[in-house]
């Protein structure tokens, strides 16, 4: 199953048009699938919400990612400290964090130009600018949604605003080797106690799980691999 998910989302990247019909057409029974057992198995609301965003499209999470997602977020509310995502892409899992925490403020970074340019470590399926959309579009998408903050460039030299902030909650979708280890060295000391870090793709890119073992590994905290391709730590 794992095999087969990297096989769909290596074509569902892809920014050739054929290959994109394959993928919806590839991962519409496996998403199906996913919101049928999350129905039986979590709560209405949830479910619903990932269903209603999931509908939109142009979302590179599975369901069963997204409700992770949720209830990630859900469980630092009450914690202080803000919300981030590094890596926002169309805006869809932002939309899950704001509807799930709508009184915090949210930090949202993204070059906007796609992915930088990758390294030795990184899945040689990326390109420079792979993923890129406009954030017209996603500020679009948001807009009937407060107190979120975009920062347009390169992580991390656009976090110079969120020096001195801390967070309660931050979400990772980068890809890449490098950004996720710039991710890590800048919000893990700025994380709050039980605040959780939560990435996507930690199984399914070595670059992304290698950032995340080296960082940790001489640390307190363990990196918990979940059952689809995230990973979360817990700061302790």
């Amino acid at each position: 199953m794992n095999k087969a998910k990297k096989i769909i989302h290596r074509i569902g990247v892809s920014e050739n048009p054929i290959l994109q019909i394959v993928t919806r057409l590839l991962s519409w029974p496996v998403k199906f699938g996913q919101f049928q057992l999350l129905k039986i198995n979590k709560d209405k609301e949830a479910v619903d919400l990932v269903q209603r965003i999931q509908r939109d499209g142009n979302s590179l999470m599975w369901p069963a990612e997204m409700i992770q997602l949720y209830f990630s977020v859900f469980a630092t509310k009450k914690l202080p400290g803000d919300l981030a995502e590094v890596g926002v892409y169309a805006g869809r899992s932002a939309r899950l964090i704001r509807e799930v925490s709508p009184n915090k403020a949210l930090h949202l970074f993204d070059t906007f130009e796609g992915l930088p340019k990758p390294t030795s470590m990184d899945n040689s399926t990326w390109h420079e600018h792979m993923l890129a959309i406009d954030l017209a579009s996603v500020k679009k998408y948001l807009a009937n949604y407060q107190n979120i903050n975009f920062y347009l460039g390169t992580f991390p030299e656009t976090a110079k605003p969120i020096e001195d902030r801390t967070f309660s909650f931050v979400h990772f979708d980068v890809d890449l080797h490098q950004s996720t280890l710039e991710c890590l060295k800048f919000f893990y000391p700025r994380m709050v106690k039980r605040g959780i870090m939560i990435s996507h793709d930690y199984s399914n890119l070595a670059g992304v799980k290698k950032a995340f073992d080296e960082f940790f590994k001489d640390k307190d905290e363990s990196v918990i691999e979940l059952s689809t391709s995230q990973c979360i730590v817990i700061k302790s």
